[in-house]
């Protein structure tokens, strides 16, 4: 791979000079190693500043989406780097992101700009430069026996946590009962690989069984450049009917590129036994004669009354309480609940918190390819003041000045796309996978 070295190709805004001539300054966008990466390989690029100049400032660039391929900036810590160009001292600083490639073959990182200011030394005129760090392409390949079709993790450490609850749900089969729930907890860390990287689990559809998947969290820990990512989902799995319920095997499929060897950590299937609920039947019965006086015209505070009434004498306050937070997950899952807390974050100026929920948003939009990001979507739908906003916050957000931002316009603007993406449309043309960018 070749390493893409730009000498003082920057538009000069201004150009003081210094005690032995020119202050200049120049790039180097390179990958950290030329070997061919591994699918779900955590593979370092280096952006370096250079300038012969005595300090930097004002430091800004937004990393580009990658087309199959993550590409993240792990935290915003530099390390310092000197040269000596011709018996003058140059000076420089290295930036370090991670691509984890999703797919075999040739990838390509799309040229972004970079910008920054520099100055000769104290009290003296800074000179603002901008380049194009030029696309950098890198060489993937898959580990044989692995699934085209999913994201790979590879790493040399990988675990799986898995818990029922309640707590007896470990042995098959459980034996419950209609209006019953269990639920299943999965967690999973790796070494050098971020949490967001890790595969969904699997959607399920059981006739029988309510199914509610709660919203993952994400938990990446980073020490002196050393990444651990952790995520956790959490599913529902609610008795509807009673019945026999096989659940179905969860497989995760890891690579050690280290040991150049296929492993999976398997949670096994549980069978659910549901048995008739004879409260809930009771609940149902005792709710149908007592609305049977007041007919379809009754009083509607009585009838909600009298159904709290029943519930909470057949079922009791803990079962009560279990559908409710149910409920509440159903609802977090949703879409209208993820734009609500767009709304939010813009009203509050918060404009890490509005990128982090616009991405949540946007994850939920039927239509959307996964990976999907608002200024892709603006510029496709024609709306250059959307892809203005969201350009606005993009900058604010990677180069760490959210004080004063207004996200009035940006929320009101939203609310137009949200209502443009919920109409019926004759066809759908799904976007290229894109990445959130990343907060530094």
């Amino acid at each position: 791979m070749k390493t893409l070295w730009l000498a003082c190709l920057a538009v000069l805004l201004s150009s003081p000079t210094c005690a032995d001539g020119e202050l200049l300054g120049d790039i180097r966008f390179q990958a950290a190693t030329d070997e061919v990466s591994w699918v779900g390989q955590q593979l370092e690029l280096q952006l370096e500043l250079w300038t012969n100049g005595f300090s930097f400032a004002n430091q800004l660039f937004v990393l580009p989406e990658v087309k199959g391929a993550y590409l993240l900036q792990p935290d915003a810590t530099t390390v310092k780097l000197s040269d000596n160009r011709n018996g003058e001292q140059w000076q420089g600083l290295r930036y370090t992101f991670l691509l984890y490639p999703q797919k075999e073959g040739r990838l390509e990182v799309p040229s972004f700009d970079v910008s920054f200011a520099a100055r000769a030394g104290f009290g003296s005129e800074p000179a603002n430069f901008r380049f194009s760090t030029g696309s950098l392409q890198v060489e993937t390949r898959l580990p044989p026996g692995a699934d085209p079709g999913s994201l790979l993790v590879s790493t040399t450490s990988f675990t799986v946590e898995s818990a029922w609850t309640p707590a007896d749900g470990t042995d098959s089969p459980v034996n419950l009962k209609v209006g019953d729930a269990i639920t299943l907890t999965v967690t999973r860390r790796a070494e050098d690989v971020p949490g967001m990287v890790f595969e969904p689990l699997p959607e399920i559809a059981i006739d029988g069984l309510g199914i509610y998947p709660k919203t993952p969290q994400l938990n990446d820990r980073v020490d002196r450049g050393s990444l651990v990512g952790e995520r956790t989902d959490s599913v529902t799995f609610v008795c509807e009917r009673e019945g026999n319920y096989p659940l179905p095997v969860f497989v995760f499929q890891w690579w050690d590129p280290v040991q150049e060897s296929l492993s999976e950590q398997r949670i096994e299937s549980l069978e659910l036994n549901v048995a008739a609920n004879p409260d809930w039947a009771a609940a149902s019965d005792a709710a149908a004669d007592i609305l049977m006086p007041f007919g379809w015209r009754g009083s509607l505070t009585t009838v909600l009354a009298l159904l709290v009434l029943v519930v909470l004498w057949f079922a009791g306050i803990p079962r009560l309480r279990n559908y409710l937070q149910q409920q509440r997950s159903v609802r977090e899952a949703g879409e209208p609940w993820a734009f609500r807390q767009v709304r939010l974050a813009c009203d509050s100026g918060n404009a890490a918190e509005a990128d982090r929920a616009i991405m949540l948003w946007l994850s939920r939009v039927d239509g959307l390819q996964a990976g999907c990001i608002l200024t892709e979507l603006a510029e496709s739908s024609g709306n250059m003041e959307l892809k203005k906003e969201a350009t606005t916050l993009q900058e604010r957000v990677a180069s760490g000045s959210t004080e004063g931002w207004q996200g009035d316009r940006l929320a009101r603007l939203l609310v137009g796309l949200r209502e443009g993406l919920n109409q019926p449309r004759e066809s759908e043309h799904a976007l290229h996978a894109l990445n959130p960018p990343p907060i530094r």
